[in-house]
């Protein structure tokens, strides 16, 4: 994913697995764009909105692969994004297995895959929030369905070896995806005469909401270490959403130590508890205000939530989950 840091994604299970990884294109030659375009009509029909050539031509490479031998695992790490026609193979006389792993909330699933027949060919499901689970309950098998938390590289994303003195309370957010910015616009705003500051790292299309708020610095094209920088300098992670399954940044902010501020919605709280994490309601600003305030006068409780944050985070790092997904594999390979 483009928009990724290098140290972060799903994609990154694949450094802990074993695995023939099929790699998207990113320098295209003439002969691949001629065969992206003949199947031009399939990648439209696909029923799928974030199905395009990238995912068509990696599931060619795996149709060709599929067809070399039997008994092979074939694992869609973005089901959303990359996964259709494979599993029409099934009707082939070699067998292989198919799992696909999925990341949108129920409501935007409904939105981006309009087809889900193909996902009835599919031997096993991970979903990354057990949220998402009833997304596929009225057409899959509940054996076939998965709850495999997402992962963190808790090496490279890690608390600071020095403590910082901050002058005022660094809130940080981080991403795009389902972010509630009206919200925390409304929050910055609320808090403009207190002694806190709030660094938000995000795509340019947001700059508008914080426009006129002197304590909100947006920071957009971050550099990895500059991340890891930014996170390791802050006080507070705070994460209002619309909706959410995993996330990254939640996670690496939690790796890095960060006492975590975030809305109360179960693809948060399938990652977080009381003991690192404040839950703020849904769409409400003040909620958001007290939390920060709370932690804002307490600076012995943002260093016990800081440190819990921390052991939360390795119970998800990726070689622990890499295990859980290997599991799944040895199940439905035999």
């Amino acid at each position: 994913m483009r928009h990724h840091a290098q140290a972060s994604g799903y994609d990154r299970l694949a450094d802990y697995l074993d695995a023939d990884v099929i790699y998207p294109i990113t320098e295209w030659k003439l002969h691949q764009r001629a065969i992206a375009r003949a199947g031009s009509f399939l990648i439209n029909r696909s029923g799928s909105q974030w199905y395009q050539r990238d995912g068509f031509m990696s599931e060619l490479e795996a149709g060709w692969k599929w067809m070399r031998h039997g008994r092979q695992v074939f694992h869609f790490l973005y089901g959303e994004n990359s996964y259709r026609y494979l599993g029409n193979l099934k009707l082939t006389s070699i067998q292989n297995a198919i799992i696909c792993t999925y990341h949108t909330p129920k409501e935007k699933f409904n939105q981006l895959i309009i087809n889900k027949k193909p996902i009835q060919q599919l031997d096993a499901i991970i979903v990354v929030s057990s949220s998402q689970q009833e997304i596929f309950s009225d057409f899959i098998s509940p054996e076939k369905i998965h709850f495999i938390p997402h992962g963190v590289d808790t090496e490279f994303y890690r608390p600071p070896s020095n403590d910082y003195q901050n002058d005022v309370c660094k809130c940080l957010c981080v991403g795009t995806h389902l972010r509630d910015y009206d919200v925390l616009a409304t929050a910055a705003k609320a808090l403009s005469t207190k002694n806190v500051k709030f660094i938000v790292v995000t795509s340019a299309i947001h700059r508008e909401k914080f426009k006129g708020l002197d304590n909100v610095r947006l920071l957009t094209g971050v550099e990895d270490d500059q991340l890891l920088s930014i996170y390791q300098s802050c006080d507070i992670f705070i994460m209002p959403v619309i909706d959410s399954t995993a996330n990254n940044a939640l996670l690496e902010a939690m790796s890095c130590g960060l006492p975590i501020v975030a809305t109360n919605i179960q693809g948060i709280r399938d990652y977080v508890n009381e003991s690192m994490a404040l839950l703020t309601d849904k769409g409400d600003a003040d909620s958001l205000v007290n939390a920060i305030e709370y932690l804002f006068n307490d600076e012995d409780k943002r260093e016990q939530m800081a440190c819990a944050s921390r052991e939360q985070a390795l119970t998800f790092a990726w070689d622990k989950i890499a295990i859980q997904v290997k599991q799944l594999y040895r199940k439905i390979s035999t």
